[in-house]
């Protein structure tokens, strides 16, 4: 169905695979495989094996698929705090949830912790500008800023900060999907997310707060310039504007007072009711900080910069089993079609669960999935869509909420392996799209070795998944009831829109 050619060469890197031209790394007979992560430099690859005897290399890890649940964990971790707190955001927005968390990050400084923040600076989603960056400044907070290149820098503006991490006093730490955003943690009356974070206390913490370290004082993450106080009257009543709208987001308000109780109230019993799983063999892997458009051409930029996507390639490349995708943007190119084929020609049980048109929040995605989804399916993966509805995993905030559409936004592998091979799960901040492969830094936690951590992972997917729809033929789905049903999830004007965006999608398909 696909082709391309093989190499063994030590030299070959995973972007080959993935988003240079189509080249796959293996051995023919598949018999081995070669491990590439073997060139990622600490901090920003880092594998701890737990010692049973001496207690080196533990790590406990925690699953958080409820939004209100992650949030909730991330006040409690600030909260915790005695020395030190690193706040990494691709998105960090100025709403209830961003002002909870301001709220807690400003008392954790005052009480003498160093508390600093870093914030891609992406025009298409940024909002956390220099004034509230002023406003935490007073305070002692440092805020940095991620890649600020100007629009007219066309091809560096595309290599975002995508990493999301919490990180406190160096021993616990929280990743996954989730940026700081109502429609991330369950708070959004308009549209929402399924999504899913790592809790994680241990000795993997330390190389996670050394990659914000080196990201932190790259030369491309900026210290931002305070606004000036302009002359002109007009400009002045903005700026004024401006700075009274951060005060108010700094001050407590009985919305926001009410909202943390009923947060509370529903995470509290959640939390409870959370095991924490050992976990035998952790890894960590991070992209490098400081790719542009310069360091592509000028550097080895796969090797010095993209390390995740050769991690991925040594676990996906292990598996006998079965593998379990949840992206909620899935753009396949040439290469990673082939390396699917691959899997499928090893007779691997592959699943795949993404948004449908109804739940995604990316129209032009969605053009491209249609187009590509039924081959997938008839080559025998199993395809599950998200059908845009809220799922009763857990109580929200307000009815309004459950009535909002969702979609889901978990980035979660499942890697099953037969015999003495153990199973393994991934989650993080990788989507299988261009993007990912290419140009956001990216990050991922792995757990090898603890089965009930992957049956807790596995169930959610599986869940989330026949709560949706099943793609059974080209243009065809069913329910969890064998009952046949839209396969868009949704009718017009939303099909037109999507049919008209084909073809820039398309056309910008290595920018997507």
């Amino acid at each position: 169905m696909f082709t391309c050619r093989s190499i063994t060469t030590s030299t070959v890197s995973l972007s080959l695979l993935l988003s240079g031209c189509n080249w796959v790394y293996w051995d023919e007979d598949f018999e081995s495989y070669h491990d590439l992560s073997l060139s990622n430099p600490y901090p920003f690859h880092q594998v701890d094996i737990y010692q049973p005897d001496s207690g080196v290399g533990r790590n406990d890890i925690t699953v958080l698929n409820s939004g209100i649940a992650a949030l909730q964990t991330r006040i409690d971790m600030i909260q915790r705090a005695h020395k030190t707190i690193e706040v990494e955001y691709f998105i960090f927005s100025p709403d209830m949830s961003g002002k909870i968390i301001v709220q807690e990050l400003v008392a954790a400084a005052k009480r003498g912790v160093k508390v600093r923040v870093l914030i891609d600076k992406s025009a298409t989603v940024f909002e956390f500008d220099e004034y509230y960056a002023d406003g935490l400044k007073a305070h002692g907070i440092d805020v940095r800023y991620y890649n600020a290149a100007p629009l007219y820098y066309i091809s560096t503006i595309n290599f975002r900060n995508h990493r999301k991490l919490l990180v406190v006093d160096g021993k616990e730490a929280i990743t996954g999907g989730r940026n700081i955003e109502n429609d991330y943690f369950d708070l959004s009356e308009q549209y929402n997310f399924l999504d899913r974070d790592l809790h994680v206390s241990g000795s993997i913490v330390k190389p996670m707060q050394d990659s914000f370290n080196a990201f932190f004082e790259h030369d491309i993450s900026e210290r931002y310039k305070s606004p000036e106080v302009p002359n002109n009257r007009i400009e002045l009543q903005k700026y004024e504007r401006k700075q009274e709208a951060v005060q108010a987001f700094l001050a407590h308000t009985e919305i926001e007072v009410a909202t943390r109780a009923r947060i509370e109230a529903i995470a509290r019993p959640i939390l409870k009711a959370k095991k924490a799983y050992l976990c035998p063999e952790t890894t960590f892997t991070s992209d490098a900080p400081g790719g542009s458009f310069w360091t592509r051409f000028k550097d080895p930029y796969s090797d010095n910069y993209r390390f995740l996507r050769k991690t991925i390639f040594d676990k996906v490349m292990t598996v006998d089993d079965s593998l379990i995708l949840a992206s909620p943007y899935l753009l396949n190119n040439r290469k990673s079609e082939h390396l699917m084929q691959i899997l499928l020609d090893r007779d691997i049980d592959m699943t795949l669960y993404t948004n449908s048109l109804s739940s995604t929040d990316a129209t032009y995605v969605a053009a491209q999935l249609y187009s590509h989804v039924y081959d997938w399916q008839a080559a025998g993966m199993h395809i599950y869509l998200h059908a845009g509805e809220w799922l009763n995993e857990t109580a929200t905030v307000s009815k309004a909420v459950e009535s909002a559409r969702w979609g889901m936004h978990s980035k979660t592998q499942v890697y099953k392996r037969n015999g003495d091979a153990q199973n393994e799960v991934m989650v993080g901040t990788y989507n299988i799209d261009n993007r990912s492969n290419h140009y956001n830094t990216e990050m991922g936690l792995f757990c090898r070795g603890n089965d009930q951590l992957v049956a807790e992972i596995e169930e959610s997917i599986r869940s989330r998944a026949k709560n949706g729809y099943q793609i059974v033929g080209d243009e065809q789905a069913i329910d969890s009831q064998n009952n046949p049903v839209n396969v868009y999830g949704a009718g017009e004007p939303d099909t037109t829109k999507m049919k008209f965006m084909w073809l820039p999608s398309w056309l910008f398909n290595f920018l997507l």
